[in-house]
């Protein structure tokens, strides 16, 4: 009896050490990397990344001052450090789908990522999205407008300043009734 229990024992530890790892089950895991390899939400794809990357630079000329040479430099390091951490990404992302999805719905966007309608839909709603952005800045734009027109009705612009008196040579004197140098400028009647 003894042995019986002992065998039991070692059978389960054994099974134990074979189950998978506690995470999304394979199927979620195997739909997700299709998902990523098909670019959804981001394409890993090495113009991708530099477009990425390049947007990154642009930000930092603008911010840190960075020089075309300097630029081309930190560009290179980034495009190299994505390409270095694809699989991490791509790892991170499938996660995420697997999180976030069951297995249905994973089934459902490989669908309408990988079929011909699918990508018809896909381009169709970029297109949509790119009007709706072109419509929404036309409409900010003219809400702008209207905001400063409304600001100016109660708050009328303030007059140009007086042109600053030229400096005065050294040892020069100010003319006779004339603003002593350095002195502000009189204000100009309405």
């Amino acid at each position: 009896m003894s042995r019986t229990v002992i065998a039991v024992a070692a059978a389960v530890v054994a099974l134990a050490g074979c189950q998978p790892k506690a995470g999304p089950p394979a199927a979620e895991v195997r739909l997700a990397a299709k998902l990523v390899d098909a670019g959804v939400p981001i394409p890993l794809d090495s113009e991708s990344m530099q477009q990425i990357a390049y947007q990154q630079v642009q930000g930092m000329m603008f911010q840190d001052g960075l020089s075309p040479e300097q630029a081309r430099q930190v560009l290179m390091g980034i495009v190299k450090k994505l390409e270095d951490d694809k699989p991490k990404i791509k790892e991170s992302l499938i996660a995420s789908f697997a999180e976030e999805f069951n297995v249905k719905e994973l089934e459902l966007l490989v669908k309408m990522v990988t079929s011909k309608e699918g990508a018809a839909i896909q381009e169709k709603i970029q297109i949509v999205g790119q009007k709706g952005s072109e419509q929404f800045q036309a409409q900010a734009k003219e809400a702008g407008v209207k905001a400063l027109a409304d600001l100016r009705s109660v708050w009328p612009v303030p007059p140009a300043p007086a042109p600053a008196a030229p400096a005065m040579p050294p040892g020069a004197a100010p003319a006779p009734g004339g603003p002593a140098p350095g002195a502000p400028a009189p204000a100009l009647p309405n």
